[in-house]
């Protein structure tokens, strides 16, 4: 894969984190568990995608494997702060 569509791919990505970000926080605001569910598989996505994306980048010896990494270390940390927030708002501890 070249690095101009491992680009395209990264910023597909980051699109699709903004937006479940947002159905994140609506979920969490206006407690609709639609939408929680959409957020959660949108990190899930978001988190699984990258780090299959960097498994082939890094064995091609791509560019941009690092950035996939990266991206998914950050959306992990983000999604515990989601998962953590929900658990607070449906009284789990």
């Amino acid at each position: 894969m070249d690095n101009r569509t491992s680009m395209l791919l990264f910023i597909g990505l980051v699109v699709l984190f903004a937006f479940t970000f947002v159905f994140g926080l609506d979920a969490l605001t206006m407690e609709s568990l639609k939408y929680g569910v959409i957020a959660l598989i949108g990190y899930l996505v978001c988190i699984g995608f990258s780090l299959f994306q960097r498994s082939l980048l890094k064995k091609e010896g791509g560019a941009m494997a690092l950035w996939f990494y990266s991206y998914s270390i950050v959306i992990g940390i983000i999604f515990v702060w989601y998962l953590t927030r929900c658990g607070t708002a449906f009284g789990l501890w």
